[in-house]
């Protein structure tokens, strides 16, 4: 787990505030943005069913970005707990160093490429140490912290698995997740050619299973790996296509080629005298991520908020049933 080893991620992003004055006012500057998506779109935000639609993405985009204003510490430092039984041999984990699972924690985040919803069902597995065990429902409350941030499956096992790691000190962590993303249907207008990937991958869901592993779990002669993996299968969740390395462009909209849907975008879906929204549109979107506190430099946002845009553009003339 190299990743783990240098040092890239960081357990406690420093918080956001989201109360008081600097709240409200980040919440009213989201709001604005929305208006400018919506009159971008064609619509009238002043319109009795829109009133209030860009305080409730507002809120949305608050809530569902909750993570980076939580920190891990506060979560695990209270739920700490000796291991029962310890004294006669037996330990409530099976005995002294057993292993311990929680499974089927569902949840949502948001994928950093495109903005666009994923859900994930994960699962997690640790080997106490320090005759110390977790609250078990510690686990799926931080993992929840790290799926509440801008993602991409990945790279949220290997966070979650490492704050977990340094936040507990177990012998051993264990992560797997099941992650499904919404489908992204205008890819296919950009890429006609019927061989291109994108077009076998667009029917449905898309679909992805990771792992990410410390400690005791990666030593050479562990069997914990398949003993977690065994535990998981007799609830007919099957692993063996978990991909313990970095998946490159999991999101669907990763297959679009910027340039040459820019030229899809612009004169098939903007109407005449309203091209210069697509601008407007793009540069709301940033903005919105700036108020979540985003860095709009990170290279994985890269094109995010125009995806986006392109995304809602489509929405409207797309049949996703």
């Amino acid at each position: 787990m190299g990743a783990l080893e240098d040092g890239r991620f960081d357990p406690e992003i420093p918080a956001i505030a989201i109360g008081g004055e600097g709240g409200e006012l980040a919440m009213g500057t989201i709001e604005d943005h929305v208006r400018v998506l919506l009159k971008g779109l064609g619509e009238d935000p002043e319109r009795e069913g829109l009133r209030k639609t860009p305080m409730r993405v507002a809120k949305a985009f608050r809530d569902g970005t909750r993570g980076y204003r939580q920190k891990v510490k506060d979560i695990v430092q209270d739920a700490l707990f000796p291991e029962a039984g310890l004294d006669n041999g037996t330990g409530q984990a099976g005995g002294a160093g057993g292993l311990v699972v929680v499974r089927d924690i569902n949840l949502f985040s948001c994928c950093e490429s495109c903005l666009l919803p994923f859900s994930i069902q994960c699962h997690v597995g640790y080997v106490p140490s320090g005759k110390r065990v977790v609250g078990l429902s510690k686990l799926s409350r931080v993992t929840d912290i790290y799926a509440k941030r801008l993602q991409e499956p990945k790279r949220l096992a290997d966070e979650v698995c490492w704050a977990l790691q340094n936040s507990i000190n177990p012998a051993g962590v264990s992560v797997a997740l099941q992650c499904w993303h919404i489908r992204f249907p205008e890819v296919l207008k950009c890429n006609p050619n019927p061989s291109h990937p994108s077009r076998s991958t667009m029917q449905g869901w898309v679909r992805t299973t990771v792992c990410s592993s410390t400690g005791i779990f990666n030593e050479k002669n562990s069997s914990l790996w398949d003993e977690f993996h065994g535990l998981l299968k007799l609830r007919g969740i099957n692993l063996s296509d978990a991909g313990c390395s970095s998946i490159h462009s999991w999101c669907p909209s990763m297959s679009l080629d910027l340039t040459e849907c820019h030229g899809n975008i612009s004169i098939s879906n903007f109407p005449i005298g309203k091209v210069s929204s697509q601008s407007a549109m793009v540069a709301a979107v940033a903005s919105i991520l700036q108020s979540l506190g985003e860095d709009l430099s990170r290279k994985e946002l890269f094109g995010t908020p125009y995806r986006y845009v392109h995304w809602l553009m489509n929405f409207r003339r797309s049949n996703l049933d």
